[in-house]
């Protein structure tokens, strides 16, 4: 971090006075609580960041440990409203890999964190406790605002003999279709269609279309759409799980997901 502070100060994009933490948020690529700050290999640190150019950004890929340089905006990567927001990747690679553990074993999650809002690991993992509290084993289970997958491919493999995982933003349902391959072995699946792949897509979805299937110890089927609209294409699930955006208004999607047995707020 001294040495990209050192570069930003060259650059004349910071003050030689500014703190160290001017530089920007450091993000591992590999998220998992740690009781001590990681050493770091090569290309192993994203840096996001607020005043940077893209001379710079190329620049501090110079440095051995950084992998990607992530220019934040005002809004948090997703869609909170009816636009679809992203950061700009500046240079470099955006992607990286959560270690979600659980109860029932151990999941890999993959984001392109300049589209996906940033959720770091947590010590104790609050929201997969709320799940271990749930009947799952043997249910039909809908991730409703699923985000890379997190939620629905810890209920597959806590047993559930159907998920089916929507999100309205598209960078989202493209990060839950490649860990449903990154997690094959521990989900048993047996096979994976990707349905409508190489078509043109809208960012932001409408009414939910199916884009993806896996087969195997769980039935999973991703949609891409707006999860108000969901139960006209699927039918109602034993537990409706909702992880919605702190703030986000919530009550026209639990009117629409009332068909459910339960529906679970995270």
């Amino acid at each position: 971090m001294l040495e990209a502070m050192d570069l930003l100060v060259e650059e004349g994009l910071r003050d030689d006075r500014e703190p160290l933490r001017s530089v920007g948020s450091p993000m591992t690529e590999i998220g998992y609580p740690l009781p001590y700050p990681p050493r770091l290999g090569d290309s192993q640190l994203i840096l996001l960041m607020d005043r940077v150019n893209r001379t710079a950004a190329s620049r501090l890929l110079e440095i051995p440990e950084v992998k990607g340089v992530i220019r934040r905006s005002r809004h948090i990567p997703g869609v909170v409203d009816k636009k679809g927001h992203t950061w700009e990747l500046l240079s470099g690679c955006d992607m990286r890999c959560d270690v979600i553990q659980s109860i029932y074993g151990d999941l890999v999650i993959y984001k392109n964190q300049s589209k996906i809002h940033v959720e770091f690991p947590r010590e104790n993992y609050p929201k997969i406790r709320i799940l271990e509290d749930l009947r799952i084993v043997g249910r039909s289970v809908v991730d409703g605002l699923c985000g890379p997958g997190t939620l629905g491919l810890v209920c597959a493999l806590a047993g559930a003999k159907r998920v089916v995982m929507n999100d309205i933003w598209l960078p989202a349902i493209e990060n839950v279709l490649i860990n449903l391959e990154a997690n094959r072995d521990i989900l048993g699946i047996d096979s994976i269609e990707i349905f409508n792949r190489g078509e043109k897509q809208v960012q932001v979805g409408s009414i939910p279309r199916l884009v993806g299937r896996a087969r195997g110890a769980c039935e999973i089927e991703v949609y891409h759409g707006d999860v108000r609209k969901l139960f006209s294409a699927v039918s109602p699930s034993d537990i409706c799980i909702l992880d919605h955006f702190p703030g986000a208004p919530l009550d026209d999607i639990r009117r629409a997901c009332s068909p459910c047995g339960e529906i679970v707020v995270i």
